[in-house]
């Protein structure tokens, strides 16, 4: 069978999957703790479980969007109008993270609650 590895490509391959992963694994530990500081962010997001969770159990699509993507995302803005002065290492690189984990999470919640 032919090397598929030519001119090191593999090893290359290999070198930025590391470092992709290394990033992605650095900013999720800064998602689930500096970026969800701040008192009236976890309010906030106490809220929107509340909602998301009420919508779940009773089957309300437009209480579950409210809670997981209006609420929840007001805890976010402000944490990055106010508390962080709009630092850009808490705005915009933060958003593939918040649908990433949201879609996932929402995925096994429709799950445990028999939506499908």
């Amino acid at each position: 069978m032919e090397n598929v590895c030519k001119n090191g490509s593999c090893k290359l391959f290999y070198l930025i999957t590391i470092k992709i992963m290394s990033k992605f694994i650095e900013d999720s530990q800064f998602f689930f703790t500096d970026f969800h500081k701040g008192t009236v962010n976890i309010l906030l997001h106490i809220i929107s479980f509340a909602v998301m969770f009420y919508g779940l159990a009773i089957k309300d699509t437009f209480l579950v969007i409210l809670g997981l993507a209006v609420i929840d995302e007001f805890g976010h803005l402000y944490n990055y109008f106010i508390l962080f002065k709009r630092d850009p290492k808490y705005g915009v690189r933060m958003v593939p993270y918040q649908l990433f984990y949201a879609v996932i999470g929402i995925i096994i919640l429709l799950k445990i609650f028999n939506w499908y």
